[in-house]
């Protein structure tokens, strides 16, 4: 009750719970073998039947058309059994955030794909090009009513079996960061190489590859917006992702710990059950103080987002970054408690909270290392702007 939530959001809230509970397992599997592994594929299913994937896609196109705190409740509930599985709806949010852009035909394609469970890949981060896009390599060349691509990018998730990739590349590299545009690539299109999945410490059921872009034809009607609006996209979807790293979080520090809860009130030692001790009871109550407290944070700035017009706005952006990083660095702390409260047993493959542990490490270096987060605080409170 303390977070006012609806009637309809709460009941939102209980079935993704319900469809977390029935990932728990597959979760664990996947996680074990890492790739797109059967259990994988057997999860991705269970969220696409669960509206999950294309939940973001806007109603006229056939998907849920939800917002920023529907598809957070949905999230943090999956996060409490898998980061990697919850980071997969966010990054599918993004991906049709960015969609928004395309022209009319382009879109209603894209957006019929993904409806119909196809996944993304959204290829940004280069080798030499993470948070400084300015030194972005990649290019694309006008050639004959339309563009050539050259260049890699790293990191570029669920690359191997993504159907659609949203690719951003240098335009006009003497521009710097406003010679970037986006653009929409299939993933059969000749020219596109892509590696083995990298083997992560977390985040496991996101896996992520190195893509090769050896002149890559597409047409301008494949191009998001304008010539060297790119930034402009990246940073109205990267947003959406920065919340939700802090919400995914959330779920992982919830997941952790309610088992660490549950594991104290059956382990005992010295004939009692071990919450009865002063030190874990000290430990458990600052996990609820610091969940409960981020769950308002988080809420809070979902809402923002749901009011704002403009996910860009440098408002969004510097909540986005506080959320996200204090989030993360909370996950951190919680989990590393949870393995505690369970002693030894915290570090067996086969106990949640140990790959909790590691999906929460994996939250305070994507879309952005908390560092840089505080960077983005820090300009907007030199400016005055919050």
């Amino acid at each position: 009750m303390i977070h006012n939530l609806s009637k309809d959001e709460k009941e939102l809230q209980a079935q993704a719970r319900s469809v977390a509970e029935s990932l728990r397992m597959l979760a664990r599997q996947a996680d074990r073998q890492g790739g797109y592994n059967n259990a994988w594929v057997e999860a991705r299913q269970l969220l696409h039947d669960s509206g999950y994937l294309a939940m973001c896609v806007p109603k006229e196109y056939g998907g849920g058309g939800a917002g920023a705190m529907a598809l957070s409740l949905v999230t943090e509930q999956i996060a409490h059994v898998d980061g990697g599985l919850a980071n997969i709806l966010f990054h599918e949010a993004v991906a049709a955030r960015a969609i928004l852009n395309a022209p009319g035909d382009l879109r209603e394609r894209v957006f019929a794909k993904m409806v119909d469970g196809a996944l993304t890949c959204i290829g940004i981060t280069e080798p030499g090009a993470g948070s400084d896009l300015g030194a972005m390599t990649t290019t694309a060349m006008p050639s004959q009513g339309g563009y050539v691509i050259n260049g890699e990018k790293e990191i570029s998730s669920l690359a191997g079996v993504a159907d659609i990739f949203i690719l951003w590349a240098m335009t006009d590299p003497g521009q710097g960061t406003r010679g970037i545009t986006a653009f929409v690539l299939d993933h059969k299109a000749e020219g596109i190489g892509i590696s083995e999945h990298a083997d992560t410490l977390g985040f496991r059921q996101l896996p992520s590859h190195h893509v090769t872009l050896a002149d890559v034809a597409v047409r301008e009607s494949g191009r998001l917006g304008e010539e060297g609006t790119g930034l402009r996209v990246f940073a109205d979807a990267l947003n959406l992702g920065r919340l939700g790293g802090g919400v995914q979080a959330l779920g992982i520090a919830s997941g952790a710990y309610e088992r660490a809860l549950s594991f104290s009130k059956e382990r005992e030692t010295f004939g009692v059950p071990i919450i009865q001790h002063q030190a874990v009871q000290f430990k458990l109550a600052e996990m609820f103080m610091e969940i409960e407290a981020m769950r308002a944070f988080a809420y809070a700035v979902a809402r923002l987002m749901d009011a704002s017009a403009d996910y860009g706005s440098r408002e969004v952006a510097t909540y986005v970054a506080a959320l996200k990083s204090a989030s993360s660095d909370m996950a951190m702390g919680v989990t590393e408690d949870a393995v505690q409260v369970f002693g030894a047993q915290g570090i067996w493959k086969d106990n949640d909270v140990e790959r909790l542990f590691r999906d929460a490490k994996v939250c305070q270096l994507v879309d952005g290392p908390n560092e840089l987060m505080k960077m983005r605080i820090g300009h907007s409170l030199i400016k005055g702007t919050v």
